[in-house]
């Protein structure tokens, strides 16, 4: 069954249910699967439904709990935006979850959606591994990105505003970014613009100091693409950094998009990790 509001042809969810976080703000999450439970943070650019290969390769075996990002999908939102808030989010779900399941939980973030879940991590006892996969905290924009993103979604071209990123962050080439518009969730993709400078503004706004993630002790595995933009492998290495027993998998031949590209290879390394 596909619950209320889920998107037809999206993924087939068995249950939807929400979950209140610090400030108030609704965080929608989305369940499929039996096994142990693991919480999917997305990235940009897209809600759950980023997830929906990995949960296809998953769900016999493992329980997904993909929540929407603030801002995202059935998720709330609030008039300001810090990314702290966004820590709250995931340790909110975090704790929903492992009382749902007696447990503790695994916890698996990709790109934005993993630097949210590191500091989630940091505020949730309830963390029995955590897996990220390029997390984008410290990361730096070419100079004017950010600024003309923002010019683009006030003048109501969001697909100027996506495409902005996807050139000068991801670094992806003409090809790949027609691939991605000829996809069916490239007005979903759209419908994210709004999100995508206050993002980057607290990738580049964040200052590392020591001992901020020292209350992670959760066995870490860290995964970052051979063909990554140099930049995103750089803020991977100060994740490693910053969080004790953390493991570095080299995703060798790809680049930022392994989940979705080869879901399968992907789906196979976690099921190992959290097993």
């Amino acid at each position: 069954m596909s619950p209320a509001g889920h998107t037809p042809g999206a993924a087939e969810f068995a249950e939807r249910f929400d979950v209140t976080s610090s400030d108030g703000t609704s965080i929608a999450v989305w369940v499929r699967g039996a096994g142990p439970a693991l919480v999917l943070v997305h990235g940009s650019f897209l809600d759950h439904r980023r997830w929906d290969p990995i949960v296809a390769e998953l769900f016999r075996s493992v329980t997904t709990f993909a929540m929407d990002r603030r801002g995202f999908g059935a998720s709330g939102d609030a008039p300001e935006y810090h990314i702290e808030r966004e820590f709250d989010d995931v340790a909110a779900v975090v704790d929903a979850v492992a009382a749902r399941s007696g447990g503790p939980v695994a916890l698996w973030g990709h790109s934005f959606g993993a630097s949210c879940a590191m500091g989630g991590a940091a505020r949730s006892a309830n963390v029995g591994r955590l897996i990220l996969y390029e997390p984008s905290l410290g990361l730096t924009y070419p100079p004017g990105t950010l600024d003309a993103v923002e010019l683009a979604v006030a003048d109501g071209d969001p697909e100027r505003a996506i495409v902005l990123i996807l050139t000068n962050a991801l670094e992806m080439s003409d090809e790949e970014i027609a691939a991605m518009k000829a996809g069916p969730l490239w007005a979903a993709r759209l419908a994210t613009a709004p999100t995508v400078a206050r993002e980057g503004r607290a990738e580049e706004g964040w200052v590392w100091t020591p001992g901020q993630f020292a209350t992670i002790t959760a066995p870490t595995l860290m995964l970052v693409g051979s063909d990554s933009p140099p930049a995103l492998v750089r803020c991977t290495q100060l994740a490693a950094d910053a969080i004790a027993n953390t493991r570095i998998h080299v995703l060798a031949g790809h680049g930022h998009l392994a989940h979705i590209t080869h879901p399968a290879a992907i789906a196979a390394l976690v099921r190992e990790f959290i097993a």
